[in-house]
């Protein structure tokens, strides 16, 4: 398991608040989706301090993507979350549907 804020790829400073976190009976899964993400100039690497978790979020932010917030604190598959996304096997992670619903309704080519 992962701290939020390694697994959606944010600085601690750009983790949503929990009171624009949203409930969609459609996706009750998705927290949060955030359009459009792009670098907006945030902290640069300093010379003498090399930070690959900050060269990371600086290189995936050079292109504009879409950062989708899932949770699955309230689900009882919450300990085999990795597995619940995949959806690897309905009867055991089911709760994981949604998000592949809100992925295929939301994909543009």
């Amino acid at each position: 398991m992962v701290g939020w804020r390694t697994s959606s790829i944010r600085r601690q400073h750009e983790l949503p608040k929990h009171r624009l976190l949203v409930r969609d009976e459609k996706y009750p899964h998705i927290v949060y989706v955030e359009k459009e993400v792009t670098d907006n100039n945030e902290t640069k690497a300093h010379a003498d301090h090399y930070d690959p978790e900050e060269e990371m979020i600086r290189g995936l932010t050079q292109v504009p993507w879409e950062r989708v917030d899932v949770s699955f604190q309230k689900s009882t598959q919450r300990l085999v979350a990795h597995n619940t996304i995949q959806v690897k096997s309905y009867w055991l992670n089911s709760d994981g549907a949604d998000v592949i619903n809100h992925m295929m309704d939301n994909f543009i080519v």
